[in-house]
């Protein structure tokens, strides 16, 4: 990819070992006592060790809904590529082996999977079993829904949301198109990235007041009583498809439109269309608000396995293996051929809610450094969990130079 993958995720984003020198961490009853204490008196996100904790046990400080599993899971079958464990990165520094950089980057865990085989797994801070939260990339698992149901000629993709969200009707919603608001271009939030607005420190923000009203972020004085209501309620920024604009709150839309086309519930969608038809090996879950309204923009959480197992739906062996009813080929073409916005920290691209999408890699990132990436054509994908620093710092995500450097391993007979 031509710009560094690192800059914006973060800001947002026992089983087979290859090498086993660092133990996973485990927690006593009193440290996990402790944990709770310090983020009950601050917030779960609020980096470093206690979002470390956080980020691997989403399901102790929020309700959840389960994504079931299949009865039969997908099997991988693991070949160890040594050269990736021999990669040496330059740095700053001097030189690194491959662990000792993913350590400097506190990464949780780190998997590498090609045609089906995993050939690098490393679980540095976390255990194989952990569901581990995937904040943003949430989105994509969403927007595969929204995807599946195109497909399935059950949403049309042009026409105006309020089509199939009634409740949209006679609101600034009403004719924004689903495409607009699957590719971020709805026109109704343009400033969810815009920190210095304060998305998640601004009572008055528009991000804020969602994300309060699904308990994600503290209360306020003016957190709206129904994420629904505050949906219908919310003032466009600008006419639709001006501009692609990163916010929660498309997603969030997204969600709710697959339910209401479907009558199903978010979880039930996700296993039934994804979790079980790509032979997960283990149920995921979502964090759901008081009242029960999944977190469809950030709230899922799953092994990595599970979350590399989802990666390969998008390698071209696997959209042909299901007939293009997950993705097609032609919207996986849209993602790489979309025009970039004039962005100057990266060309992000927001189409069907990826990231980025070049160099025949694409990519999804999630607050604290979490990250799916994907080479639908050299059937790669690397998956990895991170969590946010204590200053909220940008470095925790692979470079380019050693992004490249896997690929290049991956492909060495």
């Amino acid at each position: 990819m031509k710009v560094s993958i690192r800059i914006f995720f973060t800001l947002l984003v026992t089983g087979i070992h290859f090498v086993t020198t660092a133990q996973p961490v485990q927690y006593t009853t009193k440290e996990s006592f402790a944990i709770h204490d310090s983020i009950n008196q601050s917030r779960w996100d609020v980096g470093g060790s206690l979002s470390k904790y956080s980020f691997r046990y989403m399901s102790e400080f929020f309700p959840v809904g389960i994504i079931n599993k299949p009865a039969q899971p997908y099997n991988f079958r693991s070949i160890p590529k040594r050269s990736i464990e021999n990669i040496i990165v330059k740095t700053k520094k001097g030189t690194s082996g491959f662990e000792a950089y993913l350590n400097t980057l506190h990464i949780a865990s780190f998997i590498v999977v090609h045609k089906g085989n995993i050939v690098y797994e490393k679980y540095f801070s976390m255990l194989q079993e952990d569901q581990h939260t995937l904040q943003s990339v949430s989105k994509v698992i969403t927007s595969t829904l929204i995807t599946s149901l195109i497909n399935e000629k059950k949403i049309g993709i042009e026409q105006p949301v309020e089509k199939y969200i009634p409740e949209l009707a006679g609101t600034d919603w009403q004719g924004i198109s689903v495409r607009d608001i699957l590719h971020m271009r709805s026109g109704m939030d343009s400033k969810s990235i815009d920190f210095e607005s304060g998305p998640f420190t601004n009572p008055q923000h528009k991000n804020y007041q969602l994300e309060s009203a699904l308990g994600i972020l503290p209360k306020a004085d003016n957190t709206p009583l129904s994420a629904y209501e505050f949906i219908r309620g919310i003032k466009k920024d600008k006419a639709a498809g001006l501009a692609a604009e990163y916010s929660n709150i498309n997603t969030f839309v997204l969600g709710w439109l697959a339910e209401k086309v479907t009558g199903q519930k978010y979880t039930d969608l996700v296993a039934e269309r994804i979790w079980q038809p790509m032979g997960a090996s283990s149920n995921a879950y979502v964090c759901l608000s008081a009242n029960g309204v999944p977190w469809h923009h950030g709230g899922i959480s799953a092994t990595l396995r599970d979350l590399a197992r989802f990666g390969m739906l998008f390698t071209n062996t696997e959209i042909k293996k299901r007939k293009e009813n997950l993705i097609s080929f032609k919207q996986l073409k849209e993602i790489f051929d979309a025009k970039p916005i004039d962005n100057p920290i990266a060309p992000f691209k927001w189409t069907y809610q990826w990231d980025l999408a070049s160099d025949g890699i694409m990519m999804k990132g999630g607050f604290g450094g979490q990250a799916l990436l994907i080479h639908p054509e050299k059937e790669i994908v690397i998956a990895y969990y991170n969590y946010v620093d204590k200053d909220w710092s940008i470095m925790n995500m692979i470079s380019d130079a050693v992004l490249k450097d896997i690929i290049k391993a991956v492909e060495n007979k």
